[in-house]
């Protein structure tokens, strides 16, 4: 441990409270890491300077994958260094292999508390209290006085989206910074605003299960089904539809089958134990 305090070794016995609980509260930064990795051993030093730059604003949790195996196979740990960062109580970055101390500093930096924060949550509030409004005004407040916050950004795209304003998400989105567009979280929203502007031309649910059940090869009513499932959060009911499909007519759309499955692995994030099933599932499809 630092001298800091801030860089903590995490079991499975206390990961929930330590790195999920905690991350309500301030960014954690977990090091899957084993003692014979020599990546990971050149990343130490990197993560123990950036626990002392942000002390009090960041914590840095090391687990021992030789000791801690079935926590990290919970975590989809398949090599290592594999860095995770919590953020209010999940994953928002998922980075492969050693990183250079810039861009790891860069990344933590879109994550630690800042000035516009509490506004932030007073409109989270809001959107919870289903007073849009107040929610926007809350957040043009926060972005005026922290125009460099990209989670202020972020939120609006997502208050858009959730208003059904799609044309303000995409602005939101490209807006962004560059670097920010590559996050998980802004890959999750733009896969997500996909999926909604294709539900605009899908026929209604019904419809779709009734043309199934008349025409199990319709390929067209078994991707408007998965895209619906999708944004009703029936994840695993889409990717069935999308490898069904895929296997049945892999031509659809120009490859939309392979192409779709891929846009709800992004929306999911790398690290969801779906996406590393159906991506095992995808591959035995292909070849």
């Amino acid at each position: 441990m630092n001298q800091a305090g801030n860089v903590i070794e995490v079991t499975g016995e206390d990961f929930s409270q330590q790195v999920v609980e905690r991350s309500r509260e301030i960014p954690v930064l977990v090091d899957f890491w084993a003692p014979w990795c020599g990546p990971c051993r050149t990343l130490a030093p990197v993560l123990d300077r950036l626990a002392g730059q942000y002390s009090g604003k960041l914590v840095v949790a090391k687990v021992n994958t030789d000791e801690e195996k079935q926590l990290a196979q919970e975590h989809g740990i398949r090599s290592i260094p594999n860095l995770k960062l919590f953020r209010d109580g999940k994953v928002v970055e998922d980075l492969l292999g050693a990183q250079p101390e810039s861009e790891l500093r860069a990344i933590v930096e879109r994550y630690v508390p800042r000035e516009s924060d509490a506004l932030r949550e007073e409109a989270a509030a809001a959107v919870a209290r289903g007073d849009a409004a107040k929610a926007r005004t809350l957040l043009e407040q926060a972005a005026s006085i922290d125009p460099d916050n990209p989670r202020v950004a972020l939120d609006l795209a997502h208050l858009s989206l959730s208003e059904g304003n799609l044309e303000g998400a995409e602005r939101a989105l490209n807006d962004l910074a560059p670097e920010t567009r590559e996050t998980e979280e802004a890959t999750r929203l733009a896969a997500l605003l996909e999926f909604a502007r294709l539900a605009q031309e899908a026929p209604p649910e019904p419809d779709l299960m009734q043309r199934l059940e008349a025409d199990p090869q319709d390929s067209e009513a078994r991707y408007y089904l998965a895209v619906r499932r999708v944004l009703d959060g029936e994840y695993e009911a889409a990717l069935d539809q999308l490898l069904d499909l895929l296997q049945r007519d892999r031509g659809f759309r120009d490859g939309a089958p392979r192409a779709t499955l891929l846009k709800v692995f992004d929306l999911l994030g790398n690290g969801h134990e779906l996406v590393h099933r159906y991506r095992a599932r995808l591959f035995n499809a292909l070849h």
